[in-house]
């Protein structure tokens, strides 16, 4: 399989992708060494980290501190003042901003929906186009069924 098709060839033995020409829409490039690897998705985890902000603005304390504590002596688990909401809220903000630096590093982050719909739309024709082939190849030939087959076994 190898080689060329040729005007002769069985269906198994032509090419299944069609000739890029200009009615195909620009396919993303495959990936390469030079792509770099996705991202943990612990990097898009934001919701609990939020939550426990949430939880610890809306807890009340059991006994308000003799004076007020700066923000290097806040506990990370303990109730929270709303003065100090901002820099408890830096940690999350960081890791949002992470997460957007990751994003724009994704490959085809800059295509449009409508070049992702002409690819997809392409790639549906690809596998209709496979499925029918798999379909012609499943189904017996003409010359088999009228017993003019393989004859070189015959003497």
């Amino acid at each position: 399989m190898s080689g060329a098709a040729t005007p002769y060839a069985t269906v198994s033995a032509r090419a299944s992708v069609a000739p890029t020409g200009a009615t195909t829409p620009g396919l993303p490039p495959p990936p390469t060494a030079t792509t770099p690897p996705l991202p943990a998705p612990s990097t898009f985890d934001l919701l609990p980290d939020l939550h426990k902000l949430l939880k610890r603005i809306l807890e009340t304390p059991t006994h308000p501190p003799a004076s007020t504590p700066t923000p290097a002596q806040l506990s990370a688990e303990g109730p929270l003042e709303i003065q100090h909401v901002a820099a408890a809220a830096n940690d999350i903000r960081l890791k949002i901003q992470k997460a957007r630096r990751a994003v724009t590093t994704l490959p085809g982050i800059d295509r449009t929906c409508e070049d992702q719909e002409d690819e997809i739309e392409h790639l549906e024709m690809r596998i209709a186009r496979l499925k029918a082939s798999l379909r012609e190849l499943g189904q017996p030939s003409a010359q088999a069924e009228e017993g003019d087959g393989d004859q070189s076994m015959t003497g």
